[in-house]
């Protein structure tokens, strides 16, 4: 259960996101006959469609739930970096702080989908670590955070979220929450967080344990909190639904997906809707029973997707969570 005037307090919050911003390209189209040159389908492809993904759907989340995100991250200096800008300049999203890196590519992610059935992916990227000075300009930003209510680390693993931003961390988590989206790739830079939001994959990758029983997510939960120098940790399981795991205790919410067609930033929209919650006063217990509701919502739609306030309050009056 959770109060409903948490919801209400979403709006006008400021949260700055910091991390992989990427473009999701979307083909769709048919499959008659398989290519003559090699065993693989053709598809003929009907449509082209963009979407705000990795870091960029987060704010877009925010934006949707009535917050104000600021972005903070790279993009290339091609025309996909600038058809990103364009598309979160149509959620109001701040993109001031948006490098462009002339060293890399925007990173896109195009999917080939026929009969809503994805095919195949292919990853235009760069996954180094970015350059010193870029990674100047981006620790920059965090010079004044008197005006923001929440930072969101979101790591794709693509080369923005470096060493250096978690001797900034445990500082700023004295004034405002502080929550990663992690990847397995850099779990040797982790510390000082609010808490963390890691899969079973990321979960057992992290510390050993696979999140499968209650039993085994408590001790999971409790080895990341030891090695990460988390509040609390908060476990995505799928199918099982979201635990919040502190050093004494564990509260563990049953998932409220009626129906599954896609996971696809799933994990966007926890970090997203747990960061609003604690930013508008909830419980850490609250926030893992809002972000349980809006994902089990976001499965229900196709590709990468958000929710809004309404859709939350709708559903969860349906299981009556309120």
């Amino acid at each position: 259960m959770f109060r409903k005037e948490t919801l209400q307090r979403f709006k006008g919050k400021k949260v700055l996101v910091i991390g992989d911003f990427m473009l999701d390209e979307y083909i769709t189209g048919k499959v008659e006959r398989i290519s003559p040159e090699a065993p693989v389908p053709v598809v003929e492809a009907k449509e082209a469609t963009y979407r705000p993904g990795g870091a960029a759907n987060v704010v877009v989340n925010l934006s949707s739930l009535g917050a104000v995100p600021v972005a903070v991250g790279v993009i290339g200096n091609d025309r996909e970096g600038e058809l990103l800008k364009s598309l979160l300049s149509q959620y109001n999203v701040d993109t001031e702080s948006l490098i462009v890196d002339r060293e890399r590519p925007t990173t896109k992610k195009t999917r080939i989908i026929a009969s809503s059935q994805q095919l195949l992916r292919v990853d235009w990227e760069n996954r180094n670590y970015v350059s010193e000075e870029v990674e100047r300009k981006i620790l920059s930003v965090f010079n004044d955070l008197s005006n923001v209510d929440a930072v969101i680390i979101s790591d794709y693993g693509k080369g923005v979220v470096t060493a250096r931003l978690f001797d900034l961390t445990g500082k700023i988590k004295k004034n405002v929450p502080v929550l990663l989206d992690p990847k397995e790739k850099n779990y040797p830079l982790y510390k000082n967080l609010t808490t963390m939001t890691p899969n079973i994959k990321e979960t057992f990758g992290a510390v050993g344990i696979k999140p499968e029983t209650d039993e085994e997510t408590e001790e999971a939960g409790r080895r990341l909190i030891e090695k990460f120098k988390l509040d609390y940790a908060v476990i995505t399981r799928s199918e099982k639904g979201l635990s919040i795991v502190k050093k004494n205790s564990a509260y563990h919410i049953p998932t409220k997906a009626k129906q599954v067609f896609d996971v696809t930033g799933a994990g966007d929209t926890v970090v997203s809707v747990f960061a609003l919650s604690l930013a508008s006063g909830a419980t850490p217990e609250e926030a893992g029973e809002i972000a349980n509701i809006a994902a089990g919502v976001v499965v229900g739609k196709l590709g990468t997707a958000t929710v809004t306030v309404e859709e939350i309050l709708k559903a969860a009056e349906e299981m009556d969570a309120l």
